[in-house]
């Protein structure tokens, strides 16, 4: 799970132009996430698309 308290400005403001769905996914999903890259990848796994 990505630690909320921890993302970078440009990882949150990415997070929070993901659907709500996406972000839940996220969050569920358990993956850990420790840049921006990583974060666009489990997006991008969630969604199959990629999310800019």
């Amino acid at each position: 799970m990505p630690d909320m308290f921890n993302l970078t400005p440009q990882m949150q403001e990415y997070f929070n132009s993901l659907p709500e769905m996406v972000q839940e996914s996220i969050i569920q999903s358990g993956a850990k996430i420790n840049s921006l890259e990583d974060l666009k990848a489990v997006a991008e796994g969630t969604t199959g698309n990629v999310q800019q």
